[in-house]
């Protein structure tokens, strides 16, 4: 009976030790966290482009992996997530793309310009969010798998802003823009094509 309470004894006093050095490890030490990062210029561009429209998204991707054998699923490799996108396209002309052959000014007061076609500039990831992420017990999610969701969704962002009119609308807006532009500068007639 003496050689139980003395071994109870002492597991509790370890375990008074441990839980001590816990609590005096989460009040005493503190985390100092250091990141750095360096950037090397790479290139300097012009451009000539007059963005004229932004049309925002917010879309659900839904990831799905499986291996299989001769079209049946492997037990525990499949993998999925799903997680919400927000992202931003934008749509202009190139000016750069103007020659002199697309400006034809016929007096003081008229000029006639040709643009051309409206197009895609930018497609931006704003921000993602995971929801729900499990792992193949033999096919685990990795960083690539994000990456090529991602690629594969802004791939779709050409066809979804196509489809909701982003190049008419840059286009339209474009000759608003440059019309209330030439006109400002006493153009009496500006023709755009």
């Amino acid at each position: 009976m003496k050689i139980k309470r003395s071994n109870i004894l002492k597991i509790l006093i370890f375990l008074l030790i441990i839980q001590s050095f816990f609590l005096f490890n989460a009040y005493i030490f503190k985390n100092r966290t250091s990141i750095t990062s360096s950037g090397v210029l790479e290139k300097i561009k012009s451009i000539s482009e007059l963005n004229t429209v932004e049309m925002y998204y917010n879309d659900i991707i839904d990831f799905s992996d499986a291996k299989y054998l001769n079209d049946i699923q492997i037990p525990f490799t499949k993998k999925q997530f799903i997680f919400t996108v927000k992202a931003k396209v934008k749509a202009g002309i190139d000016f750069s793309k103007i020659q002199i052959k697309d400006i034809d000014v016929k007096d003081s007061k008229t000029i006639y310009i040709r643009l051309p076609a409206a197009a895609i500039t930018s497609k931006e990831i704003l921000e993602y969010k995971p929801y729900d992420e499990k792992d193949g017990l033999f096919n685990e999610i990795k960083n690539e798998d994000t990456f090529n969701a991602l690629d594969k969704f802004k791939d779709d962002l050409d066809n979804q802003s196509k489809d909701n009119g982003i190049l008419v609308k840059a286009k339209e807006n474009a000759k608003t823009s440059i019309t209330q532009l030439l006109t400002g500068l006493g153009f009496e007639k500006v023709v755009i094509e």
